[in-house]
């Protein structure tokens, strides 16, 4: 007897197996946590603890709250993080926050290099998602992609015909596995650089940005604590959620 095979609906937040007739399979929610560790991320600030200080500790908390959270939250929620500066380093390799045990601390690198994440981000996910896929009903993956800085390599900036194709690659609707990408940025980073980096979903970017006199540290934090209530409540619910950080706002793409 044959198996249904699979259906993929585009204009869904989220990839959609049909089920197997003799039961059903585990969910699989994929979430890659991508984190800017570039020099202005760790270096000594004036105003305060720099924002790796915050986010080094917060990321690992958070998956110590995903795992504490109801059973559907850490049965389903896998979840990734990735590193990047100067190249692109994969933390944590997808797992159920049950098993994240003795993670790595989060480096501290020099530059900002968006290509570099971007291009490794596409083969990793999609061989994530075949693994998923083998015993699971797998949904969309969702990057989350927090960054103080716009793209820098060498001596200048990183131009966007450089690193927008591989960002383009991974959203892909034509692609087996493409991911919704939300960007989420303060410091230095321009608005039009987060609304280039976020996917659109029901009509909206979804990029975001710390409001002004926002502290670095303090912004850091909330956006981590809004990543583990958007896992959870998208897990939970029927929908994928995005659950804007205190201090940060939606930024009008319209412009770009």
């Amino acid at each position: 007897m044959s198996q249904p095979s699979g259906t993929y609906h585009p204009t869904s937040p989220y990839t959609v197996n049909l089920e197997p007739v003799y039961g059903l399979r585990p969910r699989a929610f994929p979430f890659y946590i991508v984190c800017d560790v570039s020099h202005s991320m760790w270096a000594e600030r004036s105003d305060g603890p720099a924002p790796w200080d915050s986010l080094a500790p917060c990321v690992r908390k958070l998956l110590f709250e995903l795992e504490s959270s109801s059973p559907e939250v850490s049965e389903a929620a896998h979840v990734s993080i990735v590193a990047f500066h100067d190249q692109a380093e994969v933390i944590l390799p997808l797992t159920r926050p049950v098993n994240a045990i003795n993670v790595p601390i989060l480096p501290k690198g020099g530059q900002t290099n968006y290509a570099d994440v971007f291009e490794k981000l596409a083969p990793i996910i999609e061989a994530d998602c075949v693994r998923l896929e083998r015993d699971h009903r797998r949904k969309m993956p969702v990057v989350f992609f927090v960054t103080d800085g716009n793209p820098y390599v060498g001596h200048e900036d990183q131009p966007a015909e450089v690193w927008l194709p591989m960002r383009d690659r991974l959203v892909d609707p034509a692609r087996p596995f493409p991911a919704h990408v939300v960007a989420m940025g303060f410091g230095d980073v321009k608005e039009q650089t987060l609304c280039q980096v976020a996917t659109e979903f029901h009509g909206n970017k979804l990029a975001y940005v710390a409001k002004v006199g926002q502290n670095p540290s303090t912004v850091v934090k909330e956006i981590v604590e809004s990543i583990c209530i958007s896992i959870s409540a998208s897990v939970t619910g029927p929908d994928f959620v995005i659950q804007v950080p205190e201090g940060m706002r939606q930024i009008n793409c319209g412009a770009w």
